[in-house]
């Protein structure tokens, strides 16, 4: 999880207090010991306010709170700290630190980064984000709103689930109807997105950056099942159907561009990924990302610095919905927003979803070919997934030799709600992720099944946290476990050691009756 991007997410200073004290007050109810608690909260003699929130895998975060502001700080190991991080906290917030007997005053090395807010400012600001990310699931207590968040993070403590009536009752600020804080105003100012990244370079023709119906095909094949089928789902409403196709690579190759996984000629590819290998040397991922037409989903792959044949596979997840021709699903009710980044050495993007649609998946291109002429060494993806608040984000980086590059994020988006043989459908959408076992590790890698509540597979994604040098991703495919379609990710560091946390992020939508 970017620092920054937290950092523009985390709602006010007292918000902030306010949800460490309920969950506090959760994790009291679920579990007496005030050692195995997962949050617990103290106050100090001179009336600053520490919350410490656990991950069980021993990861932690802690929230100190004065009459200056607050600033949240984290290390994964002891001794796995960075010296000069205290050095950006403002001095007037170690008055936190020091009422906590905070360890870190002492020995700086314990701190690796840090999120701080000063009374009186607008935002949070965050150290240099190429830090050690504490877990996903810690700072997601903090910038997510949701119930089941809570409920999320208490089951990993306690192997037991607390009611949602009871999560509503007593974490009562982290509501379902709240709406999300507003983005500071300075995130709308020109050249940044609403979340503060670099506004997208404007695409030419023929397709537009930010809003791009997919295009029907005349014609469009009709017939028997692709031979490349793995599973297909139809959703509860017995409407929408989607499908999952695969294709392997011929023979080996160093490079692959644009290996297409085709859908059904009914269908449209709305997501997909692909799997290059991770040994003896390793080859990774450059794209996945929709054709402009609809009809396949486009992979590719590369080895980096040591050679490495080896066959790209491209998965492809195909859609229909019952009662809706594929012209005016391709041409009216589906939408792809795609945005670039700026040229730089660790680009990144987010494409956002337009107004009255649905985030259903989304994909990543790294242009890592300069059109200049220079560059060609390589730049590698490290994530693609959806973000809080409605934008699809992807990431990439150069990697031991300098090549700095652009990056495109694609979002695919179906409208909110439209007409079937003349009654209203809404799209309910399930997104969730899940963490590497293990804490970090060289070649980490996650799976996610989607529940059995009646959604089908749409969009798939993967995040390997920030780190350096870095861990890069070559797997991100579909999967069927029994009856439940999923995700599947891998990612792994290349030629230096790099342990790192990988999340795998699943979506799925079913269609109700408005």
């Amino acid at each position: 999880m970017n620092l920054h991007d937290v950092a523009l997410r985390l709602p006010g200073t007292a918000e902030v207090l306010d949800r460490c004290g309920s969950l506090a007050v959760l994790h009291a109810l679920l579990e007496p010991d005030p050692a195995r608690r997962g949050c617990t909260c103290a106050v100090s003699e001179n009336g600053s306010q520490t919350a410490h929130l656990r991950h069980p895998d021993g990861r932690w975060l802690r929230v100190g709170f004065c009459e200056a502001g607050a600033v949240l700080h984290w290390h994964q190991e002891p001794g796995q700290g960075r010296p000069g991080v205290l050095d950006d906290v403002p001095k007037t917030l170690w008055r936190s630190l020091e009422d906590a007997s905070c360890d870190c005053l002492g020995d700086p090395r314990l701190m690796a980064a840090a999120i701080w807010r000063e009374t009186g400012d607008d935002t949070w600001r965050a150290s240099d984000d190429s830090a050690p990310g504490t877990a996903p699931s810690l700072l997601r207590c903090l910038t997510d709103r949701s119930p089941e968040r809570a409920r999320r993070f208490a089951f990993k403590h306690y192997g037991t689930r607390a009611t949602r009536e009871t999560v509503r009752d007593t974490v009562h600020h982290l509501t379902e109807l709240r709406p999300p804080a507003a983005p500071p105003s300075a995130a709308h100012e020109p050249g940044f997105t609403p979340l503060g990244e670099h506004r997208a370079t404007p695409l030419r023709a023929p397709v537009d950056p930010l809003r791009t119906p997919l295009k029907s095909l005349s014609g469009a094949r009709v017939g028997p099942r692709r031979s490349g089928e793995l599973f297909r789902r139809v959703d509860a409403s017995g409407l929408v159907t989607t499908a999952v196709f695969r294709h392997r690579a011929g023979r080996d190759q160093q490079h692959f561009t644009d290996l297409a996984a085709e859908v059904d000629g009914d269908m449209v590819a709305i997501g997909g990924g692909a799997t290059a290998v991770d040994s003896p040397q390793g080859a990774l991922l450059t794209a996945s990302y929709p054709a402009d037409d609809g009809s396949a989903w486009l992979a590719s792959s590369k080895d980096h610095n040591i050679p490495q044949p080896h066959r790209l596979t491209a998965f492809a997840i195909g859609m229909r919905i019952a009662g809706v021709s594929r012209e005016r699903l391709a041409g009216e009710l589906l939408t792809v927003v795609r945005t670039r980044s700026a040229h730089a050495a660790h680009p990144f993007a987010s494409a956002r979803v337009p107004e009255g649609h649905t985030l259903i998946g989304g994909g990543f291109r790294v242009n890592w070919r300069d059109p200049r002429g220079g560059h060609t060494e390589g730049n590698l993806a490290t994530a693609s997934f959806p973000r809080a608040g409605g934008a699809w984000t992807v990431r990439s980086k150069d990697h031991q030799l300098s090549s700095p590059c652009t990056i495109d994020a694609y979002a695919v988006c179906l409208k909110s709600s439209f007409v079937i043989d003349g009654v209203r459908y809404r799209v309910d959408v399930w997104t969730d992720f899940a963490e590497s076992d293990g804490g970090p590790v060289p070649h980490p890698s996650a799976a996610l099944p989607l529940p059995a509540n009646g959604h089908v597979l749409t969009g798939i994604g993967a995040e390997a946290l920030p780190t350096e040098p870095g861990s890069l991703l070559w797997q991100l495919e579909p999967t069927v476990d029994g009856t439940n379609p999923g995700v599947r990710s891998g990612s792994k560091d290349h030629g230096v050691w790099s342990p790192d946390t990988l999340c795998a992020w699943a979506l799925g939508i079913r269609l109700l009756r408005s």
